[in-house]
């Protein structure tokens, strides 16, 4: 079943496995899933007693605390509780992120042949926003410490609670068929207050730095700021705030979903099948307020603007809002999506080894979207057009696996996907035209459209490890782009652009001590085309390659048992360069700009005093490597987390 798309995922502490999908494969979970998707196994009771608590500590701030508690009532009804408060300091940086979370479930009829699980998931998350540094071309702006924040510490902030009932019938109806149905509402309520790093800085030696242009290729520029007729000079050492400060947003989803279906076994002559087939519906809503904290008692603006600037210092920022604060609403925006769902899957097995896997799925989506807009100084509304949608998406995909030994599999596959123009609830769509061109996510514009295709191999190479190897390509064929013909105002399926690789896998014990994970993918991708058929205009963007796809990428954990008592453990994460930007007319000269790779050093040691009580020291960042995250290119950028480390006593009874 998928989850509202605005739901809180910060912690896995209720989460029994993490399954990840790789590629274009909507059949799986539905609508939208173009370049894959993650599975959360939520944990359940268990038919036996069990209970384990962690206790951390550690550098910047750390602490932690998650209790697992298990109990079997009787021989049919058994309780599980699942426990979390954390808090830590974002190491290298000084945001603070503090959260907790409670998830009672219980089982009826554990051991018989139908059970029901019911399962609520409360978690509360208290963070400080985080937009991090300038980042232009690639790099940090040079000079400017990682530790700086551009924001209001005295303003912004991020509360989030999230709340999940789940209903869950498992039924045996004979021994070859199961009946399993899934019922889940969820109400998210995330309520912040941002202020993004947008503006002008103009650095010590007079330059500001900017994107590198066919007319500027040092990336720096002077620090004239213009609007109309009026020119700003910023003064050198800072920094001209522009862009939202103190924007208040509150967003509420609620959504009211069920998914059924029956998996059957059985035969049709030398075939042996395993059908599931079934039907699901989902029902979201949401309502998105904004508003802002920087207004003057009537409703007028007190943030900074070119006529009355402000400024923070560009190497030590003082980041509290001085001025005065008056709440006042900009805007209320609702919205809902109605999914409809009818899914069949089969697996067939000829003999012993081959398997070929079909599956098919329709869904049917019907959404609304309006925005209002109030007024800061009057409070007077503007109602909103509602804008409507409607799409009928079938998905599908096929795979074949040939077992030339028992431990040894040779697969291919393909499956496609398809996204409607309104994804998700707070996604609408729109008619908004401007220059005979409208925006990208027109309403009369069709589902996007991708396919996957993958060939790999597996090898149980004994009882205990598993090598893999695949080569796969992910094509969008038909990507929603503006159509920029005069008299044309629709929004095209013209795009087109590619992600394709390899990637190796190797998990499981290389012998009884040593414990291996790792994995490793070299990944490249282009834009075949960014503008409609016909266009008068040049497709600069064509050949270029594929934003935010590391070309080359890697993980290792692996862990040695000393002896009965000590164990050590050491992993690496590598992320290689990708790229940042693409060409227009104004850049077309310039190469493309990529970011720097880097290396992660990760360690542990752990002691078990006995099979109860056992002690960790984790390492992060070892080497305390410089890199950075959430990459908005001529903008900012997260600073990666710095060296840190942390000590856990685990506890089970």
């Amino acid at each position: 079943m998928r989850d509202a798309a605005l739901t809180n995922r910060s912690d896995l502490f209720n989460y029994e496995a993490v399954e990840i999908i790789k590629g274009a494969n909507s059949v799986e979970n539905g609508v939208g899933q173009i370049s894959g998707g993650v599975n959360l196994v939520s944990k359940a009771p268990k038919n036996r007693d069990s209970n384990e608590v962690t206790l951390g500590f550690g550098s910047d701030s750390y602490k932690r605390f998650t209790g697992d508690f298990n109990k079997v009532v009787d021989e049919n009804l058994a309780f599980r509780l699942n426990v979390m408060g954390h808090q830590n300091t974002y190491a290298g940086r000084d945001e603070e992120m503090q959260r907790w979370g409670i998830a009672p479930s219980i089982t009826f009829g554990i051991n018989d042949t139908t059970k029901a699980t019911l399962s609520y998931l409360y978690q509360k998350d208290e963070n400080d926003p985080q937009y991090g540094v300038p980042y232009y071309n690639g790099k940090p702006v040079k000079d400017i410490s990682n530790k700086n924040n551009y924001g209001y510490s005295n303003l912004d902030q991020q509360n989030i609670e999230n709340q999940v009932v789940t209903f869950k019938i498992e039924s045996e109806i004979s021994p070859n068929a199961k009946l399993n149905s899934i019922t889940r509402y969820s109400d998210i309520e995330q309520k912040a207050t941002v202020s993004a790093s947008k503006g002008t800085f103009c650095l010590a030696d007079g330059t500001s730095p900017t994107a590198l242009t066919n007319d500027n290729r040092t990336g720096y520029k002077n620090c004239n700021v213009s609007s109309g007729s009026t020119t700003l000079s910023v003064p050198n050492n800072s920094y001209y705030i522009s862009g939202p400060r103190g924007y208040y947003r509150d967003t509420h989803n609620k959504q009211f979903a069920n998914d059924t279906n029956i998996n059957v076994q059985f035969k049709t002559g030398m075939i042996d099948h395993a059908l599931v087939a079934g039907a699901g519906f989902s029902r979201e809503d949401y309502t998105i307020t904004t508003a802002g904290y920087l207004y003057n008692s009537n409703g007028s603006s007190a943030g900074s603007s070119i006529t009355t600037p402000l400024y923070m210092n560009v190497y030590h920022p003082d980041n509290f809002w001085h001025g005065p604060t008056n709440f006042r609403k900009t805007g209320v925006a609702e919205g809902y999506l109605n999914v409809y769902s009818a899914y069949v899957f089969d697996t067939l097995k000829f003999g012993e080894q081959w398997l070929l896997n079909l599956g098919v799925r329709n869904d049917y989506t019907d959404g609304q979207y309006r925005s209002d807009t109030v007024s800061t100084t009057t409070a007077a509304v503007t109602r909103g057009q509602n804008y409507k949608q409607s799409d009928n998406l079938i998905s599908y995909n096929a795979g074949l696996t040939f077992k030339p030994t028992p431990a040894t599999s040779l697969y291919l596959s393909y499956a496609n996907a398809q996204k409607p123009v309104q994804n998700t609830a707070s996604r609408g769509c729109s008619q908004t035209i401007t220059n005979n061109a409208i925006t990208a996510n027109s309403c009369s514009t069709d589902p996007e459209n991708a396919v996957a295709y993958e060939i790999g191999a597996k090898w149980q190479a004994n009882s205990n490890i598993l090598v893999s190897a695949a080569v796969f390509r992910n094509e969008q064929d038909k990507v929603r782009v503006t159509n920029d013909i005069p008299g044309q105002p629709d929004a095209k399926l013209d795009g087109k652009n590619y992600v394709q690789g390899v990637e190796f896998g190797l998990a499981g014990e290389i012998t009884p001590k040593w414990n291996i994970t790792a994995s490793a993918a070299y990944m490249e991708g282009e834009y075949d085309q960014t503008k409609v058929n016909g266009s008068p205009n040049i497709d600069f963007q064509k050949g270029d390659k594929l934003v935010n796809v590391p070309k080359v990428s890697g993980s290792l954990w692996t862990t040695y048992q000393l002896n009965d008592q000590w164990q050590a453990g050491y992993g690496l994460t590598y992320q290689g360069e990708m790229y940042l930007s693409t060409r227009s007319a104004t850049n077309n000269l310039v190469q493309q700009v990529k970011s720097d790779d880097y290396l992660i050093h990760n360690a542990s040691v752990t002691y078990n005093y006995n099979k109860d009580l056992s002690f960790q020291l984790l390492g992060q960042n070892l080497s305390d490597e410089k890199y950075y995250t959430h990459i908005r290119n001529n903008g900012w950028a997260m600073p990666g987390e710095g060296r840190k480390g942390v000590f856990n006593i685990n506890y089970k009874f």
